[in-house]
């Protein structure tokens, strides 16, 4: 599970949801390393934050929250 971030609130938000549901994720800020211009490229927004998990992808806190009602 991937989660990529910046420093803006819903990024902040999606961290502590993940945290709060104790799942284990990798956390990616899109600030370094040219990252948000791959982001668009293979997913097609820079829109953070992300959340891959396995062939899924939610883009934006709303999305992330409504696949980890699952979990």
């Amino acid at each position: 599970m991937y989660l990529f971030v910046d420093d803006g609130e819903e990024s902040r938000e999606a961290i502590k949801l993940l945290d709060e549901k104790k799942l284990r994720y990798k956390k990616i800020d899109v600030r370094k390393n040219g990252i948000r211009g791959w982001l668009r490229f293979e997913f097609g927004t820079s829109k953070v934050p992300i959340l891959a998990i396995k062939r899924r992808i939610a883009v934006g806190y709303e999305n992330i929250k409504n696949i980890l009602e699952r979990y």
